[in-house]
């Protein structure tokens, strides 16, 4: 019953996110939830209306994350001092970039991986993903828990200053 609803879950979908890859990936945990929830959906009389309702709230919730992300960031960056290339901020910027590079060789290489063809190399989430032959969010998702790692073991404030301070935070 609710794989019958997989194409227009998707359609729906694609309408807002506009990657193929995404769209499906988002499907496919949509279902999941739907799957996990069959009871109460076999209990209800306009289970269509329920179930694009629920992919309605997801796609929400999903830019919702996005745009607090985005207004976290942009927040840090207006509070970070003024940058400048006196020798005390270069010593400071090599000094951090190469704590946070200790930090990324104790990711998982997988992690590792997309880390360094993210942030080193500028590519994006689809070209990493057609590189290494995975979905663009299972990208994200090893570049997400790679953050996460790396914020755990260095000090977040210098973590997001060392991202702008090596030019990374843009290419977030």
């Amino acid at each position: 019953m609710i794989k019958q609803y997989e194409k227009r879950i998707f359609g729906f979908l694609i309408q807002y996110v506009k990657i193929p890859e995404e769209a499906e990936d988002m499907t496919q945990e949509i279902l999941i939830k739907l799957w996990q929830n069959k009871e109460k959906i076999y209990s209800i009389d306009d289970q269509e209306a329920y179930i694009l309702a629920m992919t309605r709230n997801y796609v929400r919730d999903h830019f919702k994350k996005m745009s607090r992300e985005k207004i976290y960031f942009q927040e840090v960056v207006d509070h970070l001092p003024v940058q400048d290339d006196s020798a005390f901020m270069i010593i400071k910027r090599k000094e951090l970039e190469t704590n946070i590079e200790a930090v990324v060789r104790e990711l998982p290489p997988r992690q590792q991986e997309v880390y360094h063809l993210f942030y080193k190399k500028g590519k994006s989430l689809v070209e990493i993903a057609k590189e290494l032959k995975i979905s663009p969010h299972t990208v994200k998702n090893h570049r997400t828990q790679a953050l996460k790692f790396i914020q755990s073991r260095v000090n977040p404030e210098l973590f997001l200053s060392g991202l702008i301070f090596i030019g990374l935070l843009s290419l977030l």
